[in-house]
């Protein structure tokens, strides 16, 4: 007898094993799970410490600021319910919002909201997050529900900083490691190089999203990652190769400028290009409209300056420069600095870029000049050119901002990753000036001219604003494009 109930008893053991592996099959198969990929890894999880754009267009999921951009770039409120600006543009008083949770279950108060403004400006040993950050002379808990940050002077770029993630102040010293936010998805897995996990963060204040999860897989080749797009194994891809995309007519895809500015920069302090005339006869040689053709299909806005026209209020129009060999030819014999050799260093991780550079070498040869192409690393690419300045000419997109101010101060003295070594007084003079007024005209005015004055020294060459293509599973619903890196998975849903 108790040899038939041991025997019963592993049966009923191995029939509950089944039905539990066959309930979670059903799970999974009923996750409405966003699958995508992402070219570099993300470059840190500490929200302070996010570089590069591709960081930024994943982790705004997780990390919420006091304010949040919407689709057409207009700042929304979002820990901060509502807020106001004194008339001299130097007081900034927040009113927090109420019932916010953090992914560890901790409710926000207002001393979370101070511990990270302070930790943004650099106020408690760290580094600033942005140089934003330092124009802040005080914050200051006014109640339980309201903060007021004062500025040393009138900033009309501050604002857009404040999309910068609030966090716990009880995770000061752990940042680098356990990203909590209040964002509608939280980190739930991140194998460095491999892949980053983010679920649905339940306890969401806003409206919560209709997804599971989102899987975003560290796929440096991007043929791998077509691939795994075609196959079924994602059903989400950005950065779509325009001359692929009639191989996608399963899939709906969708394109938009991205507020992108794709340059082709010389390095201003190298003897080859410190001189304006070589750079103005190398920007001739140049057939920008063959580039856009040859590497994105005819799906990009020529450019002339660093900014693209999507910013539609600051934005001067081009000119229309055309192609000039036998000028740009002449003007090398009178510099002396024809038939020279050149290195041109492009991240790989970029095919646009790198087919960019092709293109370009091969247009250069008509002027006498080989350019060799250098693949490498971003990280390499970040240290080298980026930080270190220690190159001869890249090819590079500059992602979108919300102001204009972090598009155009790239290019001042005092900008520590000013990587084209440009410098102009009139250009630093307006731009600050534009960021210490309260006056919209005297702002816009500064601006325009700033660009005028990219355009005049040929502080770099402006290539395109790049369309971004999306290709998504026709399942899938509620994308749109931000002006700047960040794609918002909240909006989105699956088969709804």
């Amino acid at each position: 007898m108790e040899r038939v109930k041991k025997i019963i008893k592993v049966i009923f053991l191995a029939i509950l094993s089944i039905l539990i592996l066959a309930c979670g099959k059903d799970t999974e198969n009923n996750l409405k799970e966003i699958k995508t990929t992402m070219s570099m890894d993300i470059d840190s999880l500490n929200p302070y410490k996010m570089v590069s754009s591709g960081t930024e267009e994943i982790m705004l999921n997780v990390f919420e600021g006091l304010l949040m951009p919407n689709s057409k770039g207009e700042l929304t409120p979002a820990i901060a319910e509502s807020y106001k600006i004194s008339e001299d543009g130097r007081i900034y008083t927040f009113k927090i919002r109420k019932g916010i949770k953090f992914h560890n279950g901790n409710p926000l108060d207002v001393k979370d909201v101070e511990f990270s403004l302070n930790r943004m400006a650099g106020k408690d040993g760290f580094p600033p997050a942005s140089a934003l950050f330092n124009e802040i002379e005080k914050i200051k808990v006014v109640s339980e529900d309201e903060i007021e940050i004062k500025l040393k002077k009138a900033d009309s770029a501050f604002i857009y900083a404040l999309i910068k993630g609030i966090v716990p102040d009880e995770n000061a010293n752990d940042l680098d490691k356990n990203p909590i936010g209040t964002g509608p998805f939280k980190v739930a897995q991140y194998d460095r190089e491999q892949q980053i996990v983010l679920d649905r963060f339940n306890e969401y204040w806003g409206e919560k999203t209709k997804l599971d999860r989102v899987t975003v897989l560290i796929v440096p080749n991007s043929e791998t990652a077509f691939l795994k797009l075609l196959s079924g194994e994602i059903n989400m891809l950005s950065r779509v190769d325009s001359k692929r995309v009639n191989e996608l007519k399963n899939f709906n895809n969708i394109s938009a400028p991205q507020n992108t500015v794709q340059i082709f920069a010389l390095n201003n302090n190298v003897e080859l290009f410190n001189d304006i005339r070589v750079r103005k006869a190398i920007n001739m040689a140049l057939d920008k409209d063959e580039i856009i053709n040859s590497v994105m299909a005819g799906n990009g806005i020529k450019l002339e300056t660093n900014m693209s026209p999507v910013m539609k209020k600051y934005c001067i129009e081009n000119l229309g420069e055309k192609q000039n060999i036998d000028e740009a030819k002449k003007i090398l014999e009178e510099v002396g600095k024809n038939n020279f050799t050149f290195t041109i260093k492009v991240p790989s991780n970029y095919p646009m870029h790198v087919n960019t550079a092709q293109i370009i070498a091969e247009q250069l040869k008509a002027i006498g000049l080989k350019a060799e192409i250098e693949t490498i690393e971003w990280t390499t690419w970040l240290s080298d050119v980026y930080s270190g300045r220690k190159y001869e000419a890249t090819i590079v997109g500059l992602s979108g901002k919300l102001d204009p101010y972090s598009i155009l101060r790239r290019y001042t003295n005092d900008y520590k990753n000013n990587f084209f070594n440009f410098s102009d007084e009139e250009y630093d003079m307006l731009i600050e000036k534009a960021k210490e007024s309260t006056n919209d005209e005297i702002i816009v005015a500064n601006y325009k001219r700033a660009q005028e004055i990219l355009r005049e020294k040929q502080a770099a060459i402006y290539i395109m604003d790049p369309e971004l293509i999306t290709s998504l599973d026709k399942k899938i619903k509620g994308f749109e494009y931000y002006p700047l890196p960040y794609i918002n998975f909240s909006k989105m849903s699956i088969g709804e």
